[in-house]
């Protein structure tokens, strides 16, 4: 056996992608002063993670395949340290929620971005913590002006097809083309009207940059938001996001972020059109929540909060 290292985790996931959630969390941990053993999802044996195991404080694991889930399955049956698992999105009131029966859910951990669903989690048996999503430290600061988004005024970044059961998303991004026209740019790999190909690293920082209005919009559910608001917000961009129960209480409306009611597209015209102009005000807004995401979102921050649920089990291991 193995001795154990006094801060080292396994981590299961994908990071074939740079700009993975797996891979800025790694690279957090490992700020923070932690060893990850990377384990990639889909190309790994079991018994060498089950080796990986045998002198780490406890095995992360973000899911993507399921049809690779028997392969974390049968580490999980024989490992002796904590099992965490940790994902970003919505399962309850979508068609993904027949698979909240999978072996993820029953890890000794389970955070998630749901934060509307506490008794649902419970009935199933799941240890589920609320933990809304982060962003990379290192993304947080104000890009460049981009010349190639010149004479574009507002742009939702994501998909725009989207998850059937949430037509908001098209219906928006709809209205935002008939309304502004060519002022207004989806930004994506799907899209209908859009620019080919995604928007990462130093780009989006510099794309939030060039274009004064940023659409928010995730799948509706109290207490739940996806990762778009401390990525847009913690990379300088200017967020209008929907009125979400509980946004409110981790970030700041009009310090932070500027709300609007769903569907409201009379007072959301009246929001973009006025800060379109509102320079100074805008830009005091992206820097207030710049510094507030870069104090309280962090991938960081959220890995302190886990470790912190974990603190006295770990003691022992």
């Amino acid at each position: 056996m193995k001795e154990k290292q006094k801060n080292k985790i396994v981590y299961i996931g994908n990071f074939k992608r740079w700009w993975s959630t797996e891979t800025y969390i790694a690279k957090s941990f490992e700020d923070l002063g932690w060893k990850v053993k990377r384990i990639q999802e889909d190309e790994f044996k079991p018994e060498d993670a089950i080796k990986e195991c045998e002198d780490a404080k406890f095995l992360l694991w973000t899911r993507t395949w399921v049809e690779k889930i028997h392969l974390v399955e049968e580490v999980l049956s024989k490992i002796k340290i904590p099992s965490v698992s940790w994902h970003l999105d919505l399962y309850f009131g979508l068609d993904r929620e027949k698979e909240l029966k999978l072996p993820f859910w029953k890890c000794d951990y389970v955070f998630t971005a749901d934060g509307g669903h506490q008794e649902e989690f419970k009935k199933l048996g799941i240890n589920h913590y609320f933990l809304s999503p982060g962003v990379y430290k290192k993304d947080c600061y104000f890009g460049e002006k981009d010349k190639k988004w010149k004479g574009k005024d507002i742009v939702f970044l994501g998909s725009y097809y989207y998850h059937p059961e949430w037509q908001y998303r098209k219906i928006l991004i709809e209205w935002l083309h008939k309304t502004y026209k060519d002022r207004f740019v989806l930004v994506g790999a799907d899209q209908v009207y859009f620019i080919k190909g995604r928007c990462w690293g130093k780009d989006k920082n510099n794309l939030f940059a060039s274009i004064p209005v940023i659409m928010g919009d995730s799948l509706y559910s109290p207490n739940y938001w996806s990762d778009r608001v401390p990525e847009t917000i913690g990379r300088g961009g200017f967020l209008i996001h929907p009125r979400v129960p509980g946004l409110e209480k981790e970030y700041r409306y009009y310090k932070d972020l500027i709300p609007y009611n769903y569907g409201d597209f009379k007072t959301l015209k009246e929001i973009i059109d006025y800060y379109i102009e509102a320079d100074d005000e805008r830009n005091k807004i992206r820097k207030q929540g710049m510094e507030w995401v870069k104090t309280h979102h962090t991938w960081e921050h959220k890995i302190n909060y886990i470790l912190k649920i974990l603190e006295v089990e770990m003691l022992y291991v």
